[in-house]
């Protein structure tokens, strides 16, 4: 069971001291309680609303946050800052995970049932009850409905209601990380059944006469238009779906122009002096098509915070000069990524000689040892960062020194006696000759449309292995056809960036082992395999030392003891440094944001995570403005 949550319960007597007026409410609220047209404060929060505790100080109501994205399909930047409601969320030092939509949560002793109980008398934006019948709804009627989604052909999961207020949910395999981190939980919660079921053929036997009204095709593609089943930029495009959010939309997300939302007066956060939440009125997203543009409206100071696009390495220089005229500062980002490059020699590749090539550890051993990751930190990354391999930073719970620096050193003579001596002595044309009677000749591949500067340090790479005699050509590709020759398998090295280097690595390992299907890219069918049990087609059954491993990770995701997780997760991570399935380069600096200054409340440093989702756990309801 997890507990620990803050409560709060409303007085109306009680003055408020951040205004001085003892409302405990945005005077925009106010005068609509006053006019008639919304209930009391008190009719509107729980008995016992969830009480955020400010970064700093109590805030002042108003104002409105300007923010801005890169075009309609820059969502996930909404997700992090406007929708971070969840049933629990981390906390803002990410070192665990606390009650939010859930007071109470526990797992049987297997993992394969969670139960959980939600916070009574939350209200959606329109004033109706939230209950356990909402989150029924989403699992049962949208998520396991083949029609709807593809989540139903793996297993999210079944709910059996139990109370209004509470809930089951029952997973056909253990899943202890599930409520902490499960990417489709946030929609779990923004499924109102009294909105969405008019839409739904099993709530509504009308529903497809009702989508010829609406001009669909049927109650299925009516449905995803209204929920964003399929497409989140559908959901962010219904200003009449209500919330649990700080903001709800007023003026949807478009491919260009402004997207606006507006203080949720139904939220049901306050802090620690009865204040409901948000103090921030508005949020504005400014939709723009170029990064460029983004950076230039950064620079004049028109960006009230921000950490997305622009804030790179590149333009931290005109940032930091232009910090007084524009009136902002920095705030720090530690990075969840753990490496600025990671090398993926396809383990499963389909040729015979290849793939022993490849799987030979001495081999991967060798090639990283001629890689000068020094001169590549120099050259690129402006000398910030220190080699590194594929292993959690030392900010992370899971570090492991011996996996983050072997075969760092940079040593060419090593290098080529570590092949000699096994068996790749040998040379024709120039290039060596494995012990198979196969050149040492690949190509390895890189995404055109990601990072420019992992392509220019891969340039160096090629360089360093040619020095060993191995002929390695660097073939740029268009991302769509590099994800596409991953996913069948076709390819024979790769690289991408080296994600969960922090608390993520418990929940996104697919550097650590072949545990993600389309990420892990040292071996996507082992992967496949592991995640379907051998039903996908184009799975490849492991090793046996691989499914070993594999094994562990299970142990990991079925261990509902947080402490006992942490443990076996060690463990995985010393079997991961003998696999040594994938060569990395260099630990990735050190990130930041921007903050106006008379934009409060916002910690001088946060992890930054798809996984944390920043700056989500922070708290951006607790955000306020003062001149």
């Amino acid at each position: 069971m997890a507990t620990g949550c803050s409560f709060f319960s409303f007085d109306p007597d009680v003055e408020d001291g951040a205004q001085g007026e003892g409302t405990g409410e945005a005077p925009m609220l106010a005068a609509l309680v006053e006019s008639g047209d919304l209930p009391p404060l008190e009719e509107r929060l729980p008995d016992e609303p969830l009480v955020v505790e400010p970064n700093d100080r109590i805030g002042v109501y108003g104002g409105e946050w300007s923010t801005a994205l890169v075009g309609a399909h820059d969502w996930p930047w909404l997700g992090r800052t406007v929708a971070y409601e969840n049933f629990v969320r981390w906390a803002p030092e990410w070192d665990e995970a606390i009650p939010n939509l859930a007071t109470e949560w526990e797992y049987n002793e297997d993992a394969t049932e969670v139960t959980i109980h939600l916070r009574e008398g939350i209200k959606w934006s329109d004033g109706e009850p939230f209950t356990a019948d909402d989150v029924v709804f989403a699992l049962n009627d949208v998520f396991n409905n083949h029609d709807l989604s593809p989540m139903a052909a793996s297993d999210p999961g079944t709910a059996e209601k139990l109370d209004e207020y509470s809930l089951t949910i029952t997973f056909d395999d253990p899943n202890a990380l599930w409520i902490e981190n499960n990417f489709i939980l946030y929609q779990l919660v923004e499924k109102p059944l009294h909105y969405l079921g008019e839409f739904h053929i099993d709530h509504n036997p009308d529903a497809d006469e009702l989508a010829e009204e609406e001009g669909f095709a049927d109650w299925v593609e009516m449905f995803d238009a209204k929920a964003g089943v399929l497409s989140s930029v559908q959901y962010w495009q219904n200003a009449d779906m209500p919330t649990l959010r700080a903001w709800r939309v007023v003026e949807p997300l478009a491919d260009s122009g402004q997207m606006v939302l507006d203080r949720n007066p139904y939220y049901w956060k306050v802090d620690p002096e009865g204040n409901q939440l948000p103090y921030i009125d508005h949020v504005e997203f400014d939709i723009m098509q170029d990064e460029e543009v983004m950076l230039v409206r950064a620079l004049n100071g028109e960006l009230d915070m921000h950490s997305r696009h622009f804030n790179t390495l590149a333009n931290r220089p005109v940032l930091a000069e232009n910090r007084e005229s524009g009136g902002y500062g920095f705030f720090d980002l530690v990075p969840g990524e753990m490496n600025t490059a990671m090398i993926s020699l396809n383990l499963s590749h389909e040729d015979d000689d290849l793939r022993e090539i490849f799987n030979d550890h001495d081999f991967r051993v060798a090639l990283s040892h001629a890689i000068n990751r020094q001169d590549i930190i120099d050259v690129i990354y402006q000398g910030q960062g220190e080699p590194w391999q594929g292993a959690p930073r030392e900010e992370s719970p899971f570090y492991n020194e011996g996996l983050a620096k072997q075969y760092t050193e940079y040593d060419v003579e090593l290098a080529n006696e570590i092949l000699d001596e096994a068996g790749y002595d040998e040379r024709s044309g120039g290039v060596r000759v494995a012990p198979n009677g196969a050149p040492v000749s690949f190509d390895l591949s890189v995404p055109t449309d990601f990072r420019p500067d992992i392509i220019d340090s891969m340039e160096m790479v090629v360089g360093f292995w040619d020095e060993l005699d191995i002929d390695v050509d660097l073939d740029t590709e268009d991302r769509s056809l590099w994800q596409n020759n991953r996913e069948e398998n076709e390819h024979d090295a790769n690289v991408w960036s080296g994600d969960a280097g922090l608390r993520d690595a418990m929940y996104d390992a697919r550097w650590y082992a072949p545990v993600h299907d389309g990420e892990s890219n040292f071996g996507i069918p082992w992967a496949k395999w592991f995640r379907s049990d051998g039903d996908d087609p184009r799975s490849i059954e492991p090793p046996d030392e691989v499914k070993e491993h594999l094994e562990m990770y299970e142990a990991v995701e079925g261990e509902p003891d947080p402490e006992l997780r942490d443990e076996l997760m060690a463990d995985f991570l010393s079997v991961s440094q003998e696999r040594f399935y994938a060569i990395g380069i260099s630990l990735t600096p050190p990130g930041y944001g921007i903050v106006a200054d008379h934009f409060h409340n916002v910690p001088e440093s946060m992890p930054s995570s798809s996984v944390y989702n920043d700056p989500g756990p922070t708290n951006p309801e607790q955000y306020f403005i003062e001149e």
